[in-house]
């Protein structure tokens, strides 16, 4: 493993189990309890930077680039996409950065969410995750139940398939697209600044592993794993998702075994860490203090 620092960042690189190389950086006081976070579809461990800004200073704070986003190699080859990679990865960056004897909460934001439930049963993920945090994400149906597609019935989940897969080129950054993806993505009431970030986000997003993700996505079929989460964990959901509707929140709340709250939030799409940073840095920092500060302490 690979360490450099740059400002007030520990940056990593971390070797995941096939040898993939993953970008991780670390934040805040060595001694601080850990939140680990994993980003969505997409994006980069940059989506959750709204969220961390407005974190409890106390905090250490790990965040990482998904493979084939950001600065984490992408896959070669088909065989390097997965949920069993994605929960590779995942636990490669816990056992890299939660200190021995110590617990994290581990929030996921949509893929990042399916990262989380996918690991659910590693005996790494076990050891070393006190609280779960996940926001507008789905362990199952999830092209069936989108409603990014305005059509009925079966063009609809035809649609968002292709939505989802197609490895296309999103067209430049301007203002048309920034709209676009907020129909899909976002809640009406979304303002400028963060339309404009979320299209920036997902444009620097490589188009084949955007499209092979997309195919995982797709195919996802989580129930049995979620059901594996013993931990005390939040859901959080949106009624303006059309990509996770609320539907998913309250069924993976169902299926969890401690679930503390399912929060539908009004208004919200389904980009929570850009949407809703203050509610979502105010739930991490509520279960940090609650389950993860006493196991650090102990």
């Amino acid at each position: 493993m690979a360490t450099r620092h740059v400002g007030h960042a520990q940056e990593l690189r971390v070797r995941s189990a096939d040898g993939t190389q993953l970008h991780v950086e670390v934040r805040g006081p060595a001694e601080g309890p850990t939140v680990v976070f994993a980003h969505c579809w997409a994006t980069s461990l940059a989506s959750w930077g709204p969220v961390v800004r407005e974190l409890d200073p106390n905090l250490r704070v790990v965040l990482y680039d998904q493979r084939g986003h950001g600065r984490t190699q992408t896959p070669i080859t088909r065989a390097g996409y997965g949920t069993d990679k994605l929960a590779d990865d995942l636990c490669a960056v816990l056992e890299a950065t939660v200190p021995d004897g110590q617990k994290a909460l581990v929030a996921g934001h949509s893929m990042g969410g399916m990262t989380i439930m996918a690991a659910s049963s590693r005996a790494t993920f076990k050891e070393k995750a006190g609280a779960v945090l996940l926001t507008n994400t789905g362990c199952t149906d999830l092209a069936r139940r989108s409603t990014a597609i305005p059509l009925p019935g079966s063009l609809g989940t035809l649609g968002a398939k292709i939505f989802l897969t197609a490895p296309l080129p999103l067209g430049p950054a301007n203002a048309v697209s920034a709209e676009i993806f907020r129909f899909l993505v976002m809640g009406k009431k979304t303002d400028k600044a963060t339309k404009r970030l979320c299209a920036k986000l997902v444009h620097d997003c490589g188009g084949i592993p955007r499209g092979e993700w997309g195919r995982v996505i797709t195919k996802l079929e989580l129930d049995e794993s979620v059901r594996e989460i013993s931990v005390p964990t939040v859901v959080v959901g949106g009624d303006e998702d059309k990509l996770t509707p609320p539907w998913h929140a309250h069924h993976i709340g169902d299926l969890v075994q401690n679930c503390e709250e399912v929060r539908v939030i009004p208004g919200l799409g389904h980009m929570g860490p850009l949407e809703v940073p203050k509610t979502l840095a105010e739930l991490v920092d509520k279960l940090a203090i609650n389950h993860i500060a006493t196991s650090t302490k102990t």
